[in-house]
Order: C-alpha cells, then structure tokens, then sequence
C-alpha cells in the first residue's frame, strides 16, 4: 500500500490508503501516511487523524500528541469523540496531556466531547485549565462550565469551586471574564449591571457563546436580557403548519437516539453505484440493528426489520458493512438500532466531498447560527397520509412528526433521526419516507456551502 501511495494521483484513492495506513498500520506506515498526506490538502490531514482515532484509546491520544498535533488537523473534536468511545479511563490522560502542552485545540476538542455526554472532567485538569497560561484553555473552560452546570451549579465541584473564587492576573479577554462573571452568579453572587457586559453582549462572539440557552439567561440582568432579546438568534427549524389551526393537537412522543451514525458517507458515487448494480429500484423503511467494533467496523446487521425488496436489502447490507460508524457519545454502546428510510430514484447522499481545504473550525457539521445561513426548500414532497391513521385521528386532530437530519452541500438529506414520533407508526413512516425525498438549496457559511444539521416538522391534520 505505502508503494501504491507513493505515486498516487487520485484525491479519493489516496484518502482510503492513507486512512487504511492511519488505522491498521504500524509506526513507520504512519509516518509514511503522515509524509504523504502533507502532499495534498489539509483535508487530508483531517481524513488520517479519525482513522488514527479509530484506533481508541491511550494508543490514539500518545499518537495525537506526539505526531498529529503537528500536523494541519483541525477535527480535534471529532478525534477525541471517536478516542475517547470505550475509553472513558484514558479521559484524564487525554486531560492532562493537552494541559501540559498548552495545546488549546485539543482542550477544547475534548471538552466538546464531554458536552454530547454523561462524562465529566476530572476536577484535577478542570481546575488547572483555569489558570492555564493561555487564555484561549482558560475561555473554553469557563464557558463550558457555564453551559454545563447553568443548570444545576451545585453540582461544581469545590475544587473548581475555590480556584474560582481565586484572583487571576492573567490577561485576559471580555469573552472569559463575562463567562466568570455568570460563574459568580451561578455560585450566589449579586447580579449587577455593568457598562462592559452590555457592550459585550451586543458582539457576535457573544451571539455565539450564549446560543440563547434559556438556562444560561437566567443570569443575565434585565438589560442584559434585553440586548440578547433584540439578538435573537435565527432556529434550525423548518415548521410545515397548516393555515388553518386544528381543534385538537394528538401529542408527539420524544424518540430515544441512536447510540452510533450509520451508513457514513463514502466515496463519491460508491453507495449509488451499489444499488444500481444490485438492481434496487424501489423505497425502504425500518430499523435495522447493528453492531460494530471500536473502531466503528461493523461487525453484524439484522435487516429483518427492514421493508424492502431483497435486492434493496442486500444493497443497503454491503453500505452499511462498508462504512465506519460514528458514536454520538464516548459512552455509546456497541449495538444500536439503524434508522433506514429511502427511495432508490433519489440515491443516497452519502457521497463524500475530496479532501480540501478544510474550514478552520471545530465541526464538518453545522447547526443554524448567525454565522450559518439556513438551509432553504427547493422541493418538498407531501407525505402519504395513511387512511387507517386518519380514521383513528378522527376529525379535527392534528399530529406532528419531527426529524432531525442532515441538508447536505448538495442539497439532500441523509441522517434521518426521529425526535418526536407520533402515536401512529403508518404516519411516522410516511413521514420519514417524504423526508427523505426533499431537495434544499443548502446552507451556506462564509459564503460556501456546509452540511447543515436540521430539524424538519411534518403535520398531519384531519378535516
């Protein structure tokens, strides 16, 4: 494989030897992957990071700190999400390294990591970070304390707690010393108004810091809470809601969420190409269950749940053993139920992009923030309204479905997720069924467009 690299022309065959060499391979193939993916867009450094991640554990995070690093990266959340899966005991290591280098991406990668699950930081690292020599560690702690214990901060430790209340003469910045002051706040301190938060609060950094978290705004003075009022930033929602409003609203129920994200996507035209070739010519729906390895390799698939033809069902079989699954937690579990909803006519949208660039930031995938502009309907393809359903109804009812999914740079939607699911399971999967079919003109930020995460509510009514 290293012979085959070396002279490599092809973007997309590249990335696969090098994410091959990342995973599987032994110290000096990894340098040799290292030497190599320098050749080509930074993208490429980002492709072999997770496959180096996949590796899990005290081997990933020794590998990140003494060679990755030092390279272009800039997915270090996703690196210490993907580390870190199954590997709860390296999350001190992991802590007290990036710490001890100074490195600020890697702290706040892992502290984004924390935010998505039940883990907490040790409250060793977690005090240290907050006389850290760079303010960039000491801002990014600071304000995931805010986010994190806003809403019950009794629950901070009382060694964080006392490096708190500590003075600190640091340099630094309004975006830390606002996040102390709601800190000071939260842990009993008068709430007092004062010229330079006003002013902070009408900045787009803090736009960003805030998100319009109703548990952080509690905090605020009033003025401080009316500047951040007149902010409002814009939802990732698309609301599809009859003119005329119903007597009667039948209500949705919260759906648990997967434990891992599969299929992922793959290089471009493959996925298609597969149910072409296995002569799939028709829809899906169901939940398939799936258990993978840690390093997110499939290792079996129950696809009896799945409504398809057999041609369809083997194609969507060799996709999913195909693909690498994602945890949406370092705690996630190894099986997990796969949500599969599709029609063969509008593909996949798996294709993934060729290694660029990449946009310096923490996350290949965007939520609707001031900064991201959101994702616009091009086609919308009205869901079947199953008659037994609408009988059971009765008339005058309403119902909501709503999906989280991704709106691809492309345009389509992959990643379907259900949020709130109605009593009725025909129209929860005429739902996801329609879904699957819309067409956006995609989100765009810094004047390009990104995968955008986003929630779609279907309603439907009975007259």
């Amino acid at each position: 494989m290293r012979e085959t690299l070396a002279s490599e022309s092809d973007p997309a065959a590249a990335r696969e030897q090098i994410r091959a060499l990342g995973l599987l391979g032994a110290a000096d193939d990894l340098t040799f992957a290292v030497t190599y993916a320098a050749r080509w867009p930074k993208g490429m450094d980002d492709a072999l990071a997770l496959a180096v991640a996949r590796r899990g554990g005290l081997e990933a995070i020794e590998t990140y700190s003494a060679v990755l690093r030092k390279t272009r990266m800039t997915n270090q959340t996703e690196f210490f999400r993907q580390a870190l899966w199954g590997h709860t005991d390296a999350l001190s290591v992991a802590a007290s390294r990036s710490l001890g280098l100074g490195d600020a991406p890697a702290w706040a990668g892992i502290l984004r990591t924390l935010a998505t699950s039940d883990a907490a930081m040790p409250a060793g690292p977690m005090a240290a970070s907050l006389t850290a020599p760079s303010e960039e560690i000491r801002w990014s702690s600071v304000w995931f304390l805010v986010h994190a214990y806003g809403p019950d901060p009794s629950m901070l430790s009382g060694v964080v707690k006392d490096k708190l209340s500590e003075p600190h003469d640091e340099l630094s910045s309004d975006r830390e010393d606002f996040g102390r002051e709601l800190l000071r706040r939260m842990t009993g301190g008068e709430k007092k108004d004062d010229p330079r938060w006003l002013k902070f609060l009408e900045s787009e950094e803090a736009d960003r810091l805030l998100r319009g978290e109703d548990v952080v705004l509690q905090y605020l003075t009033d003025a401080e809470y009316a500047i951040r009022h007149n902010r409002c930033e814009v939802q990732s929602t698309e609301c599809v809601m009859p003119k005329k409003r119903s007597s009667v609203t039948i209500p949705s129920q919260n759906v648990a969420q997967p434990a891992i994200n599969l299929p992922d996507v793959l290089p471009a035209g493959l996925a298609d190409a597969i149910v072409s070739g296995a002569r799939c010519g028709g829809q899906w729906l169901g939940v398939a269950g799936a258990t993978v390895d840690q390093a997110g390799r499939v290792t079996a698939l129950d696809m009896k749940p799945v409504s398809a033809t057999a041609a369809c069902r083997g194609a969507l079989d060799t996709v999913l053993r195909l693909s690498l699954a994602t945890n949406t937690s370092i705690r996630s579990s190894f099986t997990s139920p796969v949500l599969l909803a599709g029609n063969a006519r509008n593909g996949l949208c798996l294709n993934e992009d060729l290694p660029g660039d990449a946009l310096s930031l923490p996350d290949s995938t965007f939520r609707v923030t001031g900064a991201v502009q959101s994702p616009k309907v091009l086609r919308r393809v009205e869901p079947h309204f199953p008659e037994n359903a609408r009988r059971a109804m009765g008339g005058g009812h309403n119902v909501l479905v709503i999906v989280e999914c991704v709106i691809s740079k492309d345009g389509c939607v992959r990643s379907l997720r259900v949020l709130k699911q109605s009593p009725f399971p025909e129209v929860n999967g005429a739902a996801l069924l329609a879904i699957s079919q819309w067409k956006f003109h995609p989100g765009y930020l810094d004047g390009k467009p990104v995968d955008v995460v986003f929630n779609l509510t279907v309603n439907f009514m009975t007259n």
